[in-house]
């Protein structure tokens, strides 16, 4: 899996600036560690799947981060955001994406967020 390509559909899904992805590049490394050591023999197009579906479980991942804070909200660019909300949408959509890479991907035994390097 190739890392630039996560980081970028991160700063997509997240609505993070480049600039300040590099904060959350541990999280990012250790999910993309994560999906490689889980990830089934793909072609090009099952890659950029599992690279999309990586970033997105990375976002889910830095989203339980404010809750762990007791952060209220942040603010992304201009727009000011609800951790909770933010939360539950990154929820949402991991659970959304990891369906769509089952076949990619293992996880009938759960899907285990082993660590993360800070």
């Amino acid at each position: 899996m190739r890392l630039k390509e996560i980081i970028e559909r991160f700063t997509l899904v997240s609505g993070f600036e480049m600039k300040e992805v590099s904060r959350f590049l541990p999280i990012i490394a250790d999910c993309k560690a994560l999906f490689e050591e889980q990830l089934r023999d793909p072609d090009e197009r099952g890659l950029k799947r599992a690279e999309h579906a990586c970033a997105v479980y990375a976002f889910y991942r830095v989203s339980m981060l404010g809750r762990l804070d007791d952060l209220s909200s942040f603010k992304v660019g201009d727009v000011q955001m609800s951790v909770e909300a933010i939360g539950d949408a990154a929820k949402k959509l991991w659970e959304a994406e990891r369906e769509s890479i089952s076949d990619l991907i293992d996880i009938s035994g759960g899907f285990a967020f082993r660590s993360v390097s800070v």
